[in-house]
């Protein structure tokens, strides 16, 4: 009867500390869903998109201690509550709303915080690119993209990613224009310069290297033709 008893007890207790567990780190599906609701909450007092995207965002833990105008602007950026969704299930996931964007947040100007922010998640999109995921190498530039579009570390990887899954014509806009982006950040003040491939996409990145390579896909991508069906 004890033993019974004991084994009662640990099953129990398990079930409470999973549970518990849990609760704090709630799966994306299950957080995106939450996020839904309370989007859906705050859009029946009749507030726009952006600003119910902007509440939901600035009430959540972690979130609520960053400024404001720096909340503001990643809503505006971001353009739509699936992308704001995507980003806050994917900065709570790596633990950079309270490891890394409270630094980034009192950056000197708004505009170079931001841009500090996609840098962080293009490394990360870059890396899923590397390892062939390209579907999650997407999911994480198309972000990085909307946050900050005209910068070459933000379009290039993107083309790139779009070139490894044979969707040619939707890699070639952005090689054009990431390239161009390149050629013009080469050539801007050598004391206003913005981050390049190896601070945003890794230390052990070559830049001249992929640069070269970007150049390599968008010349083959464009004698290349769209697989029957794309």
């Amino acid at each position: 009867m004890e033993s019974i008893v004991f084994w009662l007890l640990i099953i129990f207790g398990a079930l409470t500390i999973y549970r518990m567990a849990a609760r704090r780190n709630p799966t994306p599906k299950a957080r995106v869903t939450a996020m839904l609701r309370q989007y859906q909450a705050l859009a029946r007092c009749g507030l726009s998109e952006s600003e119910c995207m902007f509440r939901l965002m600035a009430a959540r833990t972690g979130w609520k201690t960053l400024p404001h105008d720096f909340l503001s602007e990643i809503v505006a950026r971001l353009g739509s509550k699936e992308n704001v969704m995507r980003f806050i299930s994917l900065a709570e996931d790596y633990g950079h709303v309270k490891e890394r964007f409270p630094a980034i947040a009192s950056d000197r100007t708004l505009h170079d915080g931001i841009e500090k922010v996609a840098c962080l998640l293009a490394r990360l999109g870059y890396q899923e690119q590397q390892q062939g995921r390209l579907k999650e190498a997407e999911f994480v530039q198309k972000i990085v993209l909307a946050l900050t579009p005209d910068r070459y570390f933000t379009t290039l990887p993107l083309a790139a990613t779009y070139f490894e899954a044979d969707r040619y014509s939707e890699a070639k806009p952005l090689f054009k224009r990431g390239l161009r982006q390149f050629d013009k950040s080469s050539s801007s003040d050598p004391g206003s310069q913005p981050l390049s491939f190896t601070e945003c996409l890794g230390p052990d990145v070559d830049g001249a290297k992929l640069h070269a390579a970007y150049i390599e896909m968008y010349e083959a991508c464009l004698k290349k033709r769209e697989p029957h069906g794309k």
